[in-house]
């Protein structure tokens, strides 16, 4: 049950109901097998309704008193065959809870579901009886629909309230961070409730990397946070030597947290001769001995298969981050547009993102069509789609130069583009990139801090900077408790009540 007030005396209802469903599981147990101990499938239901229904009443009634009331929708019988019903017993029912508290506002509501012996059962009611239908709004879905569960509630809802790991977890991981981003380190740590481990890390006279752990890891999971962001090589050969440095220490698991992969532009051979850069990185990190590798938003998906089966990879979106941003901004028809065919698909969850969170329902997506004279160099470039009259996002993986962002976005108000944004998951600004965009046509640029700002990119007016520290912090979590990383990947959330999705 899920109470949505800090009304203690409701909280008290809900023990006192919790209390007396034992009876009800035990009385729905018994008749999984046999439709004949509950009559047919209407006469089956309407048993149900009653007897859940007195429970709640029973639970309920000191509470509500005359001024409410109290009704289960109905139940649904499930399936006849024991085999069938072992199918789908493990699938309960889903409902929103959107339209229940745009309702009765403030007032005391309660939703509850049970799915057992294929029945699903799901009840809203408020504490006054002032909105129609006796003071109740009902929703109820079966289990077998297809629509992914919706929740309020954020997915990183743990790590924004910066809540510890469960207590017999607590003592048994490190988290540690390079030079590379120390910032973005100490926050994770922040939000896991925790200190980044004591690691001493310096320079020989000709260079070299000189490291010291000043921790036990002896049967500890590690947790490495290190982006091979600029300068590339010294990061990475940080990242490769910790990596080493606890495996020879005993530790028990190692992850790599790698919020910006470096050399993922050269994932596969374009002319003679030329190296693939992404598999050799992936062989040398699985090489030193990491049991698993958090990337954040990979320049291609298919680097994910340059590590063995032995290695898994998490591919996380930051487009999370982002799409909180932007829903804030008021945007007029907004249109998601893609530099390349390649990014279509970042592109579209980028889309549909912002339709879950209530964006306009014309909402489109555009792509544009570049051809490259060489490294950084663009020839042409076609527009696929319509932008006239609406707001523009650019949505890519990073910005380095920026001179295909400020190219394309030159091109989108040549074609009547009206603001044009850019969303990058990493923020390279290499060379003139920060001049660039400042004499560019760009409204803002927002980017995250999987990668540090320069001086000069921190000075611009027109570049937003979004933290990934929950991110990470979540995926940390997660994956220490032993917890499906779903909800990253595929979050939905309730839309507005009354619009309806297209199609």
């Amino acid at each position: 049950c899920l109470c949505l007030s800090g009304n203690c005396e409701l909280q008290r209802s809900t023990v006192s109901l919790c209390r007396s469903w034992f009876a009800f599981l035990f009385f729905a147990s018994k008749s999984r097998g046999s439709s004949r101990s509950l009559g047919t499938k209407r006469r089956g239901g309407r048993a149900m309704s009653k007897c859940f229904g007195s429970l709640f009443r029973r639970a309920w009634s000191p509470l509500l008193g005359s001024a409410g009331s109290c009704r289960v929708v109905g139940a649904r019988r499930g399936f006849a065959s024991s085999s069938s019903w072992r199918q789908r017993t493990s699938k309960w029912s889903s409902f929103s809870l959107s339209s229940a508290v745009s309702e009765h506002g403030s007032r005391a509501a309660l939703v509850a579901a049970v799915g057992t012996a294929g029945v699903c059962f799901a009840v809203s009611l408020s504490a006054d009886g002032e909105t129609s239908q006796g003071g109740l709004k009902w929703h109820y879905r079966p289990h077998f629909a297809q629509r992914p569960v919706q929740c309020e509630q954020s997915p990183l809802w743990r790590s924004e309230q910066k809540k510890p790991l469960e207590p017999n977890k607590q003592d048994e991981y490190l988290v540690f961070s390079g030079n590379a981003n120390t910032a973005l380190a100490e926050k994770v740590a922040t939000n896991l409730s925790t200190n980044l481990g004591k690691i001493k890390l310096a320079r020989f006279a000709d260079g070299e990397v000189a490291l010291q752990i000043l921790e036990s890891l002896r049967g500890k999971d590690v947790y490495i946070i290190q982006p091979t962001c600029p300068p590339v090589n010294e990061h990475l050969m940080e990242l490769l030597l910790i990596i080493s440095t606890c495996r020879r220490a005993s530790a028990s698991k190692i992850t790599a947290i790698i919020p910006y992969y470096g050399y993922a532009r050269q994932d596969r051979k374009l002319s003679s001769r030329v190296p693939i850069s992404a598999a050799d990185v992936a062989r040398l990190i699985e090489t030193m001995g990491v049991d698993r590798v958090v990337a954040v938003d990979l320049h291609c998906g298919q680097i994910q298969g340059f590590f063995g089966p032995r290695v898994p990879v998490d591919n996380l979106e930051a487009q999370m981050i982002g799409l909180d941003y932007f829903i804030k901004k008021g945007l007029h028809k907004p249109i998601i547009v893609s530099p390349d065919a390649g990014g279509v698909y970042r592109a579209r969850k980028f889309q549909e993102g912002l339709l879950v969170r209530g964006a306009d329902e014309d909402t489109g997506l555009a792509m544009l069509i570049k051809q490259r004279a060489g490294a950084n160099k663009i020839e042409r470039m076609d527009l696929v789609g319509s932008v006239k009259g609406s707001d523009v996002i650019i949505v890519d993986d990073m910005i380095d130069t920026a001179g295909t962002l400020c190219e394309a976005a030159k091109e989108l108000r040549n074609h009547g583009a009206k603001r044009v944004f850019a969303f990058a998951t990493h923020g390279l600004f290499s060379g003139p990139a920060t001049d660039r965009i400042e004499k560019s046509v760009l409204e803002e640029v927002v980017v995250t801090d999987s990668v540090p700002l320069s001086d000069t990119a921190k000075k611009s007016t027109r570049i937003t900077q979004l933290s990934i520290d929950l991110l990470l912090a979540d995926a940390i979590r997660r994956i220490h408790q032993k917890e499906s990383l779903n909800n990253m990947f595929h979050e939905t959330r309730p839309s507005k009540p009354g619009t309806k999705k297209k199609g």
